[in-house]
């Protein structure tokens, strides 16, 4: 019996340290996309994506907006962003929120879509997201996609410069 346990202990020493190094394809994607090896990036993070992970939805929306290892695709980067900021990820609201704001969308029908950036940066800021607060602020000062409100810009983006956004704390210094 004791020799018994010492082979299973002698065996289960050997597989753990095989068994622990299990790859994490989320961090080699984001591995893959910090060393520019773009090819890779979309290797890894597409099935994820597909598969509904939200962090590589995000990741692969911005590989395709900046043609990194993909054709350059706003209307991909659109889809990916969608299905990440539908999961409720502050930073694809807010790229999200920029598709629209700077008219990379095109819309059919009578959407404004400085109203849907206002809805998507309204959904980041929130959460924290201190460049969509800045933008959300931003929106309230000029009443683009939403109505022209001083004291709500006001509020927006001084939580912003709270975070530490600099263009916040420098719109604040300069008032």
């Amino acid at each position: 019996m004791p020799r018994r346990r010492i082979v299973c202990v002698f065996i289960a020493s050997l597989l753990l340290p095989v068994l622990s190094v299990r790859a994490d394809p989320l961090q080699d994607g984001i591995a893959a996309v910090q060393r520019k090896d773009y090819p890779q990036a979309v290797r890894l993070l597409e099935p994820l994506a597909r598969d509904g992970n939200a962090l590589a939805q995000l990741r692969l929306g911005l590989l395709y907006y900046h043609g990194h290892g993909v054709r350059e695709s706003d209307a991909q980067a659109l889809q990916w962003f969608e299905r990440a900021a539908r999961q409720g990820l502050a930073d694809a609201q807010f790229h999200l929120g920029n598709m629209y704001a700077y008219g990379l969308v095109t819309l059919s029908g009578d959407d404004d879509p400085a109203r849907l950036a206002a809805q998507w940066y309204f959904e980041a800021a929130r959460q924290g997201h201190a460049d969509a607060q800045y933008s959300l602020g931003i929106l309230f000062l000029t009443g683009s996609g939403v109505v022209q409100d001083p004291a709500e810009a006001t509020r927006w983006i001084e939580r912003a410069a709270a975070r530490g956004h600099t263009d916040a704390a420098a719109y604040l210094k300069g008032r």
